[in-house]
Parts: structure tokens; C-alpha cells; sequence
């Protein structure tokens, strides 16, 4: 029988995002339960259901931010926002950042912790619950796009040293794929991708955008946004982008994802 406390910080792990297949793993590891009890434990926690219908032409049509400013691309909506953060709250989050991360990790089809050579960046989650700071950081990114606070992943930073990178990625996932099935099983397809650079990078450190023939240097405090789909929810191919590796000086940034749906009944 799990306590409370444990119930809670699984609760608390699938709203910010996690799958059930990774949870699944944990409580099979964790707690010694069978693949079975896991799944009886994790069907108990009352969450909503994938509803029968999703209205992607809703999500794409968000209130945007007065001071935004898009960036015109054809069926494409990106935009930037500068001075979105102060530089206090971006020298805390950094803060933050060096004393929590761990070498970050790519999709796969069991949502196992999967490094790799294809990003060499580091990465903390900032849990909204365990930080009055991270919270206030968390309700100005979800007022900024007028959306529902449990549509939102925790929010993660990351960090890159001289030289470390993400290649070409988009922050969907392909539908037809394992890892479509792994990860949209809960809350859904990804639909905006909410950054903010924390510093000034000398020289690199970009973030290339190559089908729109962009790239967007670090700006402590800018903010950058896009949808990742089309209106009627279909992938949009043209956010593909990568994390250019800064040739002199570190890199940081915060990154909040957000769903479909909810799993909050």
C-alpha cells in the first residue's frame, strides 16, 4: 500500500507531464509491485479521460501578449517578447539551475532517462509546488498565454556549456509512433513551446529554426514562442529547430510545454 505522500508526488509527477509509462516504471521499481498493481494504483488516481473531441482550432487562436511581437512566416506562428523576465528572476533561476541538473535526456519509446550525443545540454525541472519563486515564474508564463494552468509540463531549464548543443527537433511528437503513443497517452499532443533565455550569450548559442531560415540569439529576459501545430491539429514541420552550442559563455533557458488536454477531471 503506498502512503499519501507517495500517492501525491505521483499525482503531482503526471499533471507536470510525465507519462504513465515512466510511472508505471517507477512503481514497478520503487514500490516491487507488479506491472498489473502499478496500473491498477495509476487508473485509480481519478484522472480524466481523453476527450472524444479536441479543439485544436481553439488552442492555435490564443490570446497573444501585449509587448509579443511576431515573427511572419507563412502557416507558422512564432513570436518574441523581450524583457519578458527581469534580470532578478533570471539570475535566481539560474541559481537554481547549477545546484539541480542532471545531463538531459531525448524521447524514446519507453520514456527511459536516454542521453545521448544528440544533446549534450543539462537540464533541471522546476516543480511549481516546491518553490513559491518557480510558482510566480510559472502563473506569468500561463497568464502570458491565457491558458489553463493544467494544460502545462513542469517547467524545465537547461543549461550549455561552450560547445554543448541539441540538434534538429521538434517538440511534437510524430503521430504514428511509439513515442507518440508513450507520450500523448496523458494530456496529449504538444501545442506551444513557451522559452526564455536567462542570459546574454557572447558569441552562439542561437536557436535555429532551418526551414524558416532563422535564428534568434539569447537576450536575458527575452521570451520565445510558438505553436507547434497547425490550427487543425496536425504537426507543423516548420517549427523543426536545434540549440546552437554558444562558443564563449554559458547558455540558459527555461522551457514550458503545453497540451492538449487535461487530466484534471
Amino acid at each position: 500500500m503506498l502512503s499519501q505522500t507517495a500517492i501525491e508526488n505521483i499525482t503531482d509527477s503526471a499533471l507536470g507531464g510525465v507519462s504513465k509509462t515512466q510511472l508505471r516504471s517507477h512503481l514497478m521499481t520503487a514500490f516491487e509491485v507488479t506491472e498489473k498493481e502499478a496500473d491498477t494504483i495509476l487508473n485509480n488516481l481519478g484522472f480524466a479521460r481523453k476527450p472524444n473531441y479536441i479543439n485544436y482550432f481553439k488552442h492555435y487562436n490564443i490570446n497573444i501578449p501585449q509587448g509579443a511581437e511576431q515573427i511572419y512566416y507563412p502557416c507558422t506562428k512564432i513570436y518574441e517578447y523581450k524583457n519578458f523576465l527581469r534580470p532578478s528572476d533570471c539570475y535566481g533561476l539560474m541559481d537554481m539551475a547549477d545546484a539541480r541538473v542532471r545531463r538531459s535526456c531525448v524521447a524514446n519509446p519507453k520514456d527511459e532517462a536516454l542521453s545521448t550525443d544528440y544533446r549534450t545540454s543539462w537540464t533541471a525541472d522546476l516543480e511549481w509546488n516546491k518553490s513559491d519563486f518557480v510558482n510566480q515564474i510559472d502563473i506569468k508564463i500561463g497568464k502570458a498565454l491565457s491558458l489553463n494552468p493544467f494544460l502545462g509540463e513542469t517547467l524545465q531549464i537547461q543549461r550549455y556549456k561552450p560547445g554543448q548543443y541539441y540538434k534538429e527537433h521538434c517538440d511534437f511528437f510524430y503521430p504514428n509512433t511509439k513515442e507518440y503513443r508513450v507520450y500523448t497517452e496523458w494530456m496529449g499532443q504538444r501545442t506551444w513551446t513557451f522559452m526564455v533565455y536567462l542570459n546574454d550569450v557572447e558569441e552562439g548559442g542561437e536557436t535555429y529554426f532551418k526551414h524558416l531560415d532563422l535564428k534568434i540569439k539569447p537576450e536575458q529576459g527575452k521570451a520565445v514562442f510558438w505553436s507547434n501545430l497547425y490550427p487543425f491539429g496536425l504537426p507543423n514541420p516548420r517549427t523543426m529547430h536545434e540549440a546552437l552550442p554558444p562558443v564563449s559563455g554559458d547558455k540558459y533557458v527555461i522551457t514550458k510545454w503545453w497540451r492538449s488536454w487535461s487530466l484534471m477531471p
